[in-house]
């Protein structure tokens, strides 16, 4: 990511410098608030530039099968990491089941 980043703020903060150099502030001033507007200005240029979406293959992490847990009746659960301390036993109930329903549907049950 440094490798966006870092041209984009030299880029932004030349522009910025010579920007308040030629409106009339003084040269310190012009290369501190320069430096401020192209660290912001190279940050969001360089997290523009980032490509979003999920990760196309971790590399070096375990399989996320291992990560699912069966239910009562022997069934896969959601096979994303559940934390079930932070919900009511009865909302976490539903939501399970709500997700078991959806999976049922999936796979046209």
């Amino acid at each position: 990511m440094a490798d966006l980043i870092i041209p984009a703020v030299i880029r932004t903060w030349l522009i910025f410098l010579i920007i308040f150099f030629l409106i009339g502030y003084s040269v310190p001033f012009s290369i501190l608030f320069g430096a401020i507007a192209g660290i912001a200005g190279g940050i969001a240029t360089g997290w523009w530039k980032v490509e979003g979406g999920t990760p196309k293959g971790p590399k070096g992490l375990p399989p996320t099968d291992k990560l699912r847990r069966p239910d009562a009746d022997g069934s896969d659960a959601n096979p994303y990491f559940e934390l079930p301390f932070l919900k009511t036993n009865r909302a976490n109930q539903r939501y399970i089941e709500r997700q078991r329903r959806a999976r049922d549907r999936r796979l046209g049950k």
